[in-house]
């Protein structure tokens, strides 16, 4: 697949997708199932993970399966460290040269935010970069929506407010009124956004989600849209 994502032109195209979703809400388990897939397809993955404690449990995980792993801690990948995050997107693609790089960012990581961050590798690369983005998907975990509405509501409404697609997630464990609630929150946050379901446990949903990662696309950063938000957030709040 390395082909089709070059072009003399533009540079090097490099694929960020984000999986984001709340601490618990079963991203790494997720995750794993997306990448054995996307592998299984013939696309060549790299993993960054970020953890806001100081060992990452996930990356250890992630490094089992064979996979490349760039454990990144100490702070949110979309703002204390956005420089570190930049040049490892960019170390990733000069050593590694992967189709897409998946980031797990941590609970209290903003979507676009990492947008921004992702793509000041461009001018940290050895090569001419072009940074491209998967369309953002928020998982939200169905089996802890009335915990988490209560407990981090601000945080999980940001999540879904900047997702493309948001999978309501843990199906297998949720009753269908949790299910229910799950997805009326999320159309009360971001009506435009996709809804669909997954299960890692069952397989359900990670399928969708691959194709959505390998074909689909979403918008690079925009500043006048990051004002935008800024003040919608300043009127909501």
């Amino acid at each position: 697949m390395s082909d089709p994502l070059t072009s003399k032109k533009e540079g090097v195209i490099v694929k960020i997708s984000q999986i984001a979703g709340f601490l618990g809400s079963g991203k790494t388990t997720a995750l794993m199932k997306i990448v054995d897939e996307l592998v299984a397809r013939g696309i060549k993955v790299a993993i960054v993970v970020n953890d806001v404690g100081d060992i990452s449990v996930d990356a250890k995980f992630i490094e089992a399966h064979g996979l490349k792993a760039k454990e990144i801690s100490g702070g949110c990948i979309c703002c204390e460290i956005a420089g570190t995050f930049a040049a490892t997107i960019a170390k990733l693609h000069d050593s590694f040269h992967p189709d897409i790089v998946i980031v797990e960012p941590s609970g209290v990581a903003i979507p676009w935010g990492l947008k921004r961050a992702a793509e000041y590798s461009e001018v940290k690369s050895e090569e001419k970069l072009v940074i491209t983005h998967a369309p953002v998907i928020t998982l939200v975990d169905a089996s802890r929506i009335n915990m988490l509405m209560r407990a981090v509501k601000r945080l999980v409404e940001t999540q879904i407010r900047e997702a493309d697609v948001c999978f309501v997630n843990k199906i297998d464990m949720a009753s269908p009124e949790e299910i229910k609630i799950a997805e009326d929150f999320i159309k009360s946050i971001n009506p435009h956004a996709e809804i669909s379901h997954m299960s890692a446990e069952t397989g359900e949903g990670i399928s969708h989600a691959c194709d959505l990662i390998q074909n689909g696309t979403s918008a690079r950063y925009d500043e006048s849209v990051d004002i935008e938000r800024e003040r919608l957030q300043k009127e909501y709040d």
